[in-house]
């Protein structure tokens, strides 16, 4: 009897994309049954407030190859992700975003690039459709990591990546909570490659991303990889002691040479600006403080309120 289980699972973190999950879905389909394996479509929503979960729903009803993951909130990406990779059913597993971003008609190309012996595929945006401010900060924080993790990857922030389910199995063995896929990865050792893939502009909904959740997003992926920031301080303070101590020099000297007692305004700017730096590089503390913080409370990374397409337990 031939085995009816899934080769390639496709896990899709879905949060408020109502407007694109319908094409979402034909795409996925039209460009795995044209590579010609069995699939499954691992679908998490990830406490969607707009109609995502009822199209999902719907869908499920049609198509049994799509299975429903219903968060009891919103958890986050990598949550999602996470909770995507628990119910996979594949060999290989294949992540997308649910923006339609990535046109899911390059997953070959990741699968193909897969079965050369690679144990994760990472999709490289080609002519990617993003605004400038964005993508000048991906150049910036792929190089910073790439650097930190000595793995030279382009485009690290491409949600559509390709996996050996050894990998998946390894990744899921984690109970910490700050987990970013790439940093992961690089420390189980996994052999990386690179894919360019298509991108196109968003055709619905809204970036989940503004300038203030980049800057935390950002954050909280350096502090999980690296003590950067908390060195980055001791110098600051260093070269700011050093200022301080040359600007106190300089008053003294000019008190003692010249008699002029005006440059307490120098002083005074000079203390403003310490006293900035001293609580950015608070904030920077306290933000690793959060963090262990989080982490001893060990709560779940994720709750699953509901499960379609498997049985339709509840969790």
């Amino acid at each position: 009897m031939p085995d009816p289980s899934p080769e390639i699972s496709i896990v899709v973190p879905v949060y408020n994309e109502e407007a694109t999950l319908e094409v979402l879905y034909a795409e996925i389909v039209a460009a795995m049954e044209g590579y010609g394996h069995r699939f499954e479509i691992v679908a998490v929503d990830d406490g969607s407030r707009d109609g995502s979960f009822e199209v999902l729903k719907r869908l499920q009803g049609r198509d049994p190859r799509l299975r429903v993951i219903r968060l009891a909130r919103n958890f986050g990406q990598n949550p999602a992700m996470y909770a995507g990779f628990a119910h996979v059913q594949g060999r290989t597993v294949v992540t997308i975003d649910a923006d339609l971003q990535n046109p899911p008609a390059e997953i070959p190309k990741l699968l193909e690039k897969l079965a050369e012996g690679h144990d994760i595929v990472q999709g490289w945006r080609e002519g990617r459709q993003d605004s400038f401010f964005r993508r000048t900060v991906s150049r910036l924080i792929n190089g910073l990591v790439s650097f930190l993790l000595q793995v030279k990857v382009h485009d690290l922030g491409c949600g559509m990546k390709a996996y050996r389910r050894e990998v998946i199995e390894r990744l899921s063995m984690a109970s910490h909570r700050s987990r970013y896929l790439p940093a992961e990865a690089a420390w189980l050792g996994a052999d990386l490659a690179e894919v360019k893939v298509a991108h196109r502009p968003r055709s619905g909904g809204d970036s989940k991303y503004g300038i203030l959740s980049l800057v935390s997003v950002n954050f909280d992926m350096l502090a999980s990889i690296s003590s950067l920031p908390v060195r980055v301080i001791g110098m600051i303070g260093l070269l700011f002691s050093l200022a301080g101590f040359a600007m106190g020099a300089r008053v003294a000297y000019v008190r003692l040479a010249y008699g002029d007692f005006q440059q307490l305004t120098s002083v005074i700017a000079i203390f403003f600006v310490l006293a900035g730096v001293q609580m950015g590089c608070t904030g920077i503390m306290c933000g690793y403080i959060s963090r262990i913080y989080t982490e001893v409370q060990a709560r779940p990374y994720y709750i699953v309120g509901e499960v379609l397409g498997d049985g339709d337990k509840r969790a």
